[in-house]
């Protein structure tokens, strides 16, 4: 007789319920998309066929930006164990909860987009003893509050909470798990813990909208290294096999081509092609940053780099704040070329 096989359930549960402490501000809240982070990731949801879903926010939340027919499968999940991080909320949903297993995110991944659910449903499928799937990413990064974990995992919660032992990683390395490789798509699991953090999202978000997608690298004045980083840039990115255009904001009125000067050196630097942006160039009544901007999406290049004190599109990077030895692996995460800013 061949034995028919239960249905797997697969639950959501999102978990908000963190002080922000990092960010300084509630993260939930925070403007993502014409809406806010949590809203978002949500409406996102859609995309995979959830049983139901568990949102873990130990405050008020009002639901009225969401579909209808969403908004009814959302319910509100209040902590056991206060102030115990995410596995107090984890205990809490899934005491609650009713499916089988559960993908588990925390509410700061802007580009989560449910992609991976499908394959971690196949690998638990397969191997039906699991009680955790673990996505890793670069550099053998566990990425364990975007995973996939079993109900039956409630008393090993409880018990963990009980003792005090708040780290997940040592909740899922005491139990059957597998480990499934996301380095191809790391930019998923980009989480936003700080304001920093928070600035790069939105500017990879910008740049995902536009042909060309740009950067402007700044500096409070001049002689703090805009045009030497711009320069180095320049040079790992072409040797990366990137095709760079490079603009030049200058308040000069009247600017000439000359051997030595920035725009030269970004031209002998690899720069596919290279403009001078002045005050005689834009038309009047024309913000410069959005003259900057049009200029840009008619270069024929991989990206452009903006070098600018203060009139350059959105996302900038501070080249007197930045890490010269990750300003290159920051511009491909903004201008979306790199998965991850690590």
């Amino acid at each position: 007789m061949t034995k028919i096989l239960r249905p797997l359930s697969l639950g959501l549960i999102i978990l908000a319920g963190g002080r922000s402490t990092r960010m300084g501000r509630d993260k939930t809240a925070l403007p993502w998309r014409d809406t806010d982070l949590l809203t978002d990731l949500l409406l996102r949801s859609q995309a995979y066929p959830f049983t139901e879903r568990l949102l873990s926010i130990n405050r008020p939340y009002e639901s009225s930006h969401l579909p209808a027919k969403l908004a009814r499968t959302v319910r509100l999940v209040i902590d056991n164990y206060p102030d115990c991080g995410p596995l107090g909320g984890m205990e809490a949903a899934l005491y609650s909860g009713q499916c089988d297993f559960y993908l588990v995110l925390s509410v700061d991944l802007p580009f989560y987009d449910f992609a991976p659910t499908p394959d971690l449903v196949k690998l638990l499928r397969r191997q039906p003893t699991l009680q955790a799937i673990i996505p890793r990413t670069e550099n053998g990064q566990d990425q364990p509050l975007a995973a996939l974990y079993s109900r039956q995992l409630l008393p090993a919660i409880t018990d963990h909470l009980q003792k005090g032992n708040y780290r997940l990683r040592h909740l899922y390395q005491d139990v059957p798990a597998a480990y499934v490789d996301e380095t191809f798509r790391s930019a998923l699991y980009f989480n936003i813990n700080t304001p920093e953090a928070y600035e790069a999202a939105k500017g990879r978000d910008t740049n995902s909208r536009r042909q060309v997608p740009v950067v402007t690298l700044t500096a409070p004045k001049s002689g703090d290294g805009k045009t030497t980083a711009a320069a180095a840039a320049i040079t790992e990115l072409t040797h990366r096999g990137y095709q760079v255009a490079y603009i030049k904001s200058s308040h000069h009125t009247v600017a000439r081509r000359k051997t030595g000067s920035d725009t030269d050196r970004a031209r002998k630097a690899g720069a596919v092609s290279v403009c001078l942006c002045g005050p005689a160039d834009y038309p009047m009544g024309t913000r410069k940053e959005d003259y900057i901007l049009a200029l840009s999406q008619q270069q024929l290049a991989d990206l452009v780099l903006v070098e600018s004190r203060s009139h350059g599109p959105f996302p900038q990077i501070d080249v007197t704040q930045a890490d010269d030895n990750q300003l290159v692996n920051n511009i491909l995460f903004l201008t979306g070329y790199r998965s991850s800013v690590i």
